[in-house]
């Protein structure tokens, strides 16, 4: 485990759902769970696509137009799934993707729990 991923990973559980914040459906804090173990682990670029996941869900419950911000973990997640060599990014911009998908993640997940 690197403790300063896990540490970052903290912060923006904190920052983007806070004390309190409804609990997530069971599934999603497993997606959740596993979005962290990933993310801790370094595994960017699986955290952008499981971060979608989360994201996508929360969208769906919550019954709101997508946003750009949305939009963009969409567009990010597909470059990764879809493995297109020319446009694959390299690891520094895989691991600013992956922190901005968290956050993102999370505040729509939460914010759909909410509701």
């Amino acid at each position: 485990m690197d403790a300063t991923r896990a540490d970052w990973f903290a912060r923006a559980l904190a920052a983007n759902a806070p004390p309190q914040a409804a609990k997530l459906p069971p599934h999603w804090a497993q997606a959740r769970d596993e979005l962290e173990r990933a993310y801790v682990a370094g595994a960017a670029a699986a955290s952008v696509v499981l971060a979608f996941a989360l994201a996508e869900a929360a969208q769906r419950k919550g019954g709101e137009s997508e946003s750009p911000e949305f939009d963009l973990l969409r567009e990010r997640r597909n470059r990764v799934a879809h493995l297109d060599g020319k446009d694959y990014p390299d690891q520094a911009t895989l691991e600013d993707w992956a922190q901005a998908a968290v956050r993102t993640a999370l505040r729509l997940a939460y914010g759909a729990a909410w509701r």
